[in-house]
Order: C-alpha cells, then structure tokens, then sequence
C-alpha cells in the first residue's frame, strides 16, 4: 500500500473515516473529503499526529463538478497522483413519495449518484494515458439490492444506491483499457451516525472497520486483481 494514493468522500466520519484509517495504517497516502468543515478538519488534526506528510483534506460538495475538479488538483499538488477512488459520500432524506419534493428528491440523487459519477469521472480521465492498476470502489448499500428488505420512506436513497451499483458495472467496462478496477461493497446495518438517524430500532453488529477492510481488499491487486464490476453484498446481524 506504500505507492498508493487513495481519495474518499465522505471522509471524515463513519466508513470513510474508517477507510482513511485502515488505508494510513497500511501505508498509503489518503486523500479525504466533506462538506462539513468542522468534521474534517477534528479527522484531518486526529490523523495528521500519526500520519503529518501522508494526509491532505478538503472541504468540497461532491455535487458539485468545480469542486471535485478543485479536489483532484490539490490532491495532486500535496500527495501525487490518486490510484484509488472510494466513493463513500452519501446523504438521506426520509420522506414518504407523497410528502417528498423534487428538490429534495434532486438533492439526494446528485449528493449520491451524481457525486460517485463526478468522482469517477475526474479519475478516469487522470488515467487515460498512465499504466498501472487503478480501483474505483463505490459505497452502495443493501437498499440499491434487488429482492433486499426495503424501509418506507427512503424511495430517493433506494433509487440511488440502485444506480451506484449500475455505474459500478459501466465503470468496470470502460476501466477495463486503463487498467482501472471498479467494484462495489453493499453494506447492510452499519453502526454509523446516519444509520442512527434513517433507522434508529437497529442495532448492528457491523462496524466501519469492517466496510475498510473490504476496500482494503479491493483496492490490492495480488489479491482482487480478478475482480471488476463485482458487488461484494454484506449483511450483518442487526
């Protein structure tokens, strides 16, 4: 993991926190960011007393396509060129399909379907003319599962994490030349602050950590080198 650089969204807390982590302690260089400045920057002092010249962070709206451009320019000045992208960043809104307004229907889907587009896309242009394995790894989750229990209320979340597994699949297609990788891990109940919010009867087994040990494995090529546009589902005990 020494000669990799890894970027995350959604990077200061839950399971992008958590793969920021597993990634430093292996010993790659990460990349974090959010939109909330607070949170990061208490995620960036924290690792920063660890690992000061191996993590860099900025506050970014993955929405929004100036900022991940701005994101991906930083990241190259301060840590070099990003060999793996996870594309954790997510959001909610629990409304019932009657009550929901397109805007915030809009919202939920540019935060997470389009910010994963926007992520992979900058990445994939990093790389049309480099060499060497590359890995996108996108956060989808039990709900973007065909025939998985679905909760009311999060129809804009569903519909997101459905396509976060399409585009998976079409990123492991047009990676295939450029020797990028892309896969996918659906998690179930994890402990994370948002799943407390969305679903607050739950009480998961599964931890962050677990999650960043999946990316940890789809991110090295001695050992996932087979895999592209495969989703790894995780269930766990709730």
């Amino acid at each position: 993991m020494k000669n990799q650089i890894v970027m995350i969204t959604g990077g200061a807390k839950g399971i992008g926190k958590a793969c920021a982590e597993a990634f430093l302690n292996a010993g790659a260089k990460v990349s974090l960011t959010s939109r909330t400045q607070k949170e990061l920057s208490h995620t960036l002092s924290e690792f920063s007393e660890r690992h000061p010249t191996r993590v860099f962070a900025k506050v970014a709206d993955i929405s929004l396509a100036h900022d991940v451009s701005s994101w991906f320019e930083d990241t190259q000045k301060h840590l070099g060129v990003p060999t793996c992208l996870i594309n954790n960043a997510g959001i909610f809104i629990s409304k019932k399909i009657s009550d929901q307004t397109l805007e915030e229907w809009e919202k939920v889907i540019r935060v997470n379907l389009t910010g994963t587009f926007l992520c992979s896309q900058a990445f994939i242009k990093l790389h049309l003319k480099t060499s060497g394995a590359k890995s996108i790894i996108n956060i989808s989750s039990l709900a973007g599962i065909r025939g998985t229990e679905k909760f009311p209320g999060l129809s804009s979340y569903v519909a997101s994490k459905f396509g976060i597994v399409g585009l998976t699949e079409a990123l492991a297609v047009e990676g295939k030349d450029l020797g990028i990788r892309a896969n996918c891990i659906a998690p179930g109940a994890v402990a994370t602050e948002m799943l407390k919010k969305a679903l607050p009867h739950l009480s998961p087994k599964a931890q962050p950590q677990d999650i960043a040990h999946i990316a940890l494995f789809l991110s090295d090529e001695s050992q996932s080198g087979a895999l592209t546009g495969s989703t790894i589902e995780v269930f766990s005990n709730a």
